[in-house]
Order: structure tokens, then C-alpha cells, then sequence
């Protein structure tokens, strides 16, 4: 009799363990698929560019996704901010998930909460600095909302620095902008363009926005600031051997400080 027992009970233990393990993969893959639905939804078509643009490492961003490895609430709360989603919904299954509709165009439409963009550098004008210290590292990044009417992975942001745009907008409030490269298009007379100015190399760069105007000779781009030493207008159509000069982006909308 008590052997029965004794084998019985080896015997339920062992099913409640493989249950236990079954459970566990079982949520791991169902928070990865959730993971991958919450990017997508956010606007990204694939892992690598969702984990480039928020300067997570890929490979452990994608062993994620695929269900490989798991993550915690820690790492949840991170991704559910950056793709705009519940924590818990993307942890948990708690809540609604984002619904995403596909456009004649190919373009991704959500009525998921607007996706989030990092804050990876600063504009300012007559500001001549390295390439290594021209964009934030990790730990210094913030984020703010992006813009519905583009995917998320075109647009990236930027905070004001100094006086450069105080017609316009104040130190310390953040630029979300359109990267042109990306989206395929170029400036109009009246943008607010994101420009960059290079030299020796491009190992010094200046970064700063201002208003676009066109003029008989070509572009020019003239700043929206009321500072005496930033009142120099950049045109676009004179080449300088020493510097080089490119269009990055257009400012999309200012986010205010509270």
C-alpha cells in the first residue's frame, strides 16, 4: 500500500512539474507575440530598426521577440513606453491590445495610443561640437509622443539648447521631427529644417533648426531668434570647401514644457 502511494505521488509531482513548465513557455511565447504586436503597431517593420531607434542592444531585443529568451516587468514597463501600450497589457495580457489597420498606400494606420519617440540629441546654433558627443547616450534619453500622420521610425526628436529658436519655442522643450532622407522628401519655403553643419571631416558637427525660405538664388535658412549672434542665415545654394552642410529633417511640432 505504501508503495502505491509513494509511486503515486512521484507520479502526480512529475505532472504538476512538466504542467508548471508548459505554463511558462506558454506565457513567454504569448508575451513575445504581444511584444511583436505592440511594434508593429507602433509604426516599426522590423525588430532591428524598433531596437536601433530606441539604442537597445538588438540581439537581446530580437531573442525577445522571438520567444528565446524572456523578459520581466522591468524591461516591459520600458518597451510599453517606447511602442505607447499598457505595461500590463504586455506583460500580463491585461487590458485591450492595440488594433492596427493596413492602408491602400502600405502605410500602418493604429488607434493604438500615439507611439513613443526617443530624445537622442540637442539642437543649438553656433554650437561647434565632436561627432561622439553629438547624440545623448542611454541613460540621458527621454521620450515624447510622435506624430500619427508618419511612421514612427521616420520621425526622431530633439531638445533646444540655448536661444536659438526663442521666437518660436524655449530652452528645454523638445523638437519632434521628420527625417527627410527617410521619408523621401525635401523642404518648402516656410519648414522649420533640422540642418547640420560639418567640418574637418565631419568630426565637428553644429546642429540647429531654422525657418526656410526660398529665395530668386535657391534656399535659404534663417533663424527664428531674436539673439544677436545667432541672426546669420545659412544658404543652402553657396558650396564652402571647409564646410559641409545637409538638410536632416523638418520640425513636425514642438512639445512644450508643462
Amino acid at each position: 500500500m505504501s508503495t502505491s502511494r509513494g509511486i503515486t505521488c512521484t507520479f502526480n509531482l512529475g505532472i504538476i512539474h512538466n504542467m508548471l513548465t508548459h505554463n511558462k513557455t506558454f506565457e513567454k511565447e504569448a508575451r513575445a507575440e504581444r511584444l511583436v504586436q505592440a511594434r508593429k503597431a507602433a509604426g516599426y517593420t522590423s525588430a532591428q530598426k524598433a531596437a536601433e531607434r530606441f539604442l537597445w542592444k538588438v540581439n537581446t531585443y530580437k531573442a525577445h521577440e522571438s520567444g528565446r529568451n524572456g523578459f520581466d516587468v522591468s524591461d516591459a514597463k520600458i518597451y510599453a513606453r517606447a511602442f505607447g501600450v499598457p505595461w500590463a497589457w504586455l506583460q500580463a495580457g491585461e487590458g485591450e491590445p492595440p488594433k492596427q489597420l493596413q492602408t491602400p498606400n502600405g502605410l500602418s494606420t493604429t488607434n493604438a495610443p500615439i507611439g513613443m519617440i526617443p530624445v537622442t540629441g540637442k539642437v543649438a546654433a553656433n554650437t561647434w561640437i565632436s561627432v561622439e558627443d553629438m547624440d545623448f547616450g542611454y541613460d540621458d534619453i527621454d521620450y515624447v509622443p510622435s506624430i500619427g500622420s508618419y511612421p514612427v521610425e521616420w520621425q526622431f526628436a530633439l531638445v533646444i539648447d540655448g536661444q536659438c529658436l526663442n521666437k518660436i519655442a524655449q530652452h528645454g522643450e523638445r523638437l519632434v521631427c521628420l527625417n527627410t532622407i527617410a521619408a523621401g522628401i525635401g523642404i518648402e519655403d516656410g519648414d522649420l529644417a533640422v540642418v547640420e553643419r560639418r567640418r574637418f571631416g565631419g568630426q565637428m558637427v553644429e546642429r540647429t533648426a531654422k525657418r526656410v525660405r526660398m529665395t530668386a538664388d535657391g534656399f535659404e535658412l534663417w533663424p527664428e531668434s531674436n539673439d544677436p549672434a545667432h541672426q546669420e542665415p545659412i544658404r543652402l545654394y553657396r558650396n564652402t570647401d571647409d564646410v559641409e552642410v545637409q538638410v536632416i529633417g523638418k520640425v513636425l511640432w514642438i512639445v512644450r514644457k508643462p
